[in-house]
């Protein structure tokens, strides 16, 4: 059965902050329920998150700075990116809308595409509305399938990143298609442990664990159609959301109404980001093998988080114990993120 695990321990300190009283500091230890991986939540340390709010002078600047060299704005894109060979996809670029999708000049994987979400060269996180996100979607869903179709690959990946602090290299809005012959990490974690559980239990975890999510109610947001949304028991990232989508394994399974609710998901938790003054993100979708039907131990799914802000001196949200020790550390319990997020659900 779905198991919730934690355990609390305190940090006890004269604090200077507080005239040198004592200060006892509660930290949480919790443990995901499929895979064991670890998170901490350090409340005393609450006050970071003023931290992390977004610098709009600094912002806009950088707007600004960047906006004539930008290669994804319309008026450069179609002389400054690169076009997928003729027996791929014969029109070299293809267009959704507003979205662009053309091969990634500098290849992740076998298989590497980038697409501009939007001709502006900058938007606000409240302004990545479901109807841009649809059409980037279903140009992903296309160059998914056209991959699979020409070798058989297999494992595929959409993500997000979201100016500078969150790893992009433009700040034109965008996402990363990435397919290959080889699983990352995330997936084989989640299909070993999947399958584990089904032996055991007989019985599909992500169906166990959204049916106790909404039935505890503490941390489950909502759903869109197929997508189920809530905030994971041990988030490994700040404000992190997950979505699951019911019965479907692999991105090859989804239709329109499955794109339409990630895309819905994703748009209403950036809101919520934006309201809290953020300027930056990460998400990934990830996908089971394709072509193959594992929905009895595996659900495709989505996870989405904040990341530090732009500022003129950012600090960064990734450190040692996250990037090298895998350990999750947030400083608001998931709990509390569900209350704030909620809302935009509704």
């Amino acid at each position: 059965m779905v198991r919730f695990r934690k355990s609390e321990e305190r940090a006890v300190l004269h604090n200077p902050l507080k005239n040198f009283d004592i200060d006892s500091q509660p930290i949480e230890y919790r443990e995901d329920p499929l895979t064991g991986f670890t998170s901490f939540i350090r409340t005393g340390r609450a006050f970071w998150a003023g931290v992390y709010k977004t610098d709009q002078a600094v912002l806009e600047r950088l707007i600004e700075e960047t906006r004539g060299r930008c290669f994804f704005c319309p008026e450069k894109v179609a002389t400054s990116t690169p076009t997928f060979p003729a027996d791929f996809i014969p029109e070299g670029r293809l267009v959704r809308g507003e979205a662009t999708l053309f091969p990634n000049l500098f290849a992740h994987k076998q298989y590497s595409a980038v697409i501009a979400i939007t001709q502006k060269h900058y938007l606000r996180l409240n302004e990545l509305s479901p109807a841009l996100l649809m059409n980037a979607f279903k140009l992903a869903d296309f160059y998914v399938r056209r991959a699979h179709e020409a070798s058989g690959v297999e494992y595929a990946e959409i993500g997000g990143n979201y100016l500078y602090p969150s790893g992009a290299s433009m700040v034109h809005p965008h996402l990363q298609v990435v397919l290959s012959h080889a699983p990352h990490s995330l997936i084989k974690v989640y299909t070993e442990k999947g399958k584990s559980y089904y032996r055991k239990h007989s019985r599909n975890f992500w169906n166990e664990l959204v049916n106790k999510e909404k039935a505890l109610g503490e941390r489950y947001l909502g759903n869109f159609g197929s997508s189920e949304w809530f905030t994971p028991f041990a988030p490994m990232k700040e404000d992190e959301v997950d979505g699951v989508v019911r019965g479907k394994s692999n991105l090859l399974e989804f239709d329109d109404s499955d794109w339409e609710g990630l895309a819905q998901g994703i748009s209403r938790v950036l809101r919520a980001y934006y309201d809290k003054g953020f300027s930056c993100f990460n998400y990934a979708i990830y996908s089971g093998p394709l072509g193959k039907k594992a929905d009895h131990y595996l659900w495709a799914g989505v996870k989405i988080v904040s990341r530090s802000s732009v500022q003129t001196y950012p600090v960064s949200d990734t450190w040692y114990s996250s990037s090298i020790l895998l350990d999750g550390f947030v400083v608001e319990p998931p709990e509390e993120i569900a209350k704030q997020v909620r809302p935009y659900f509704g």
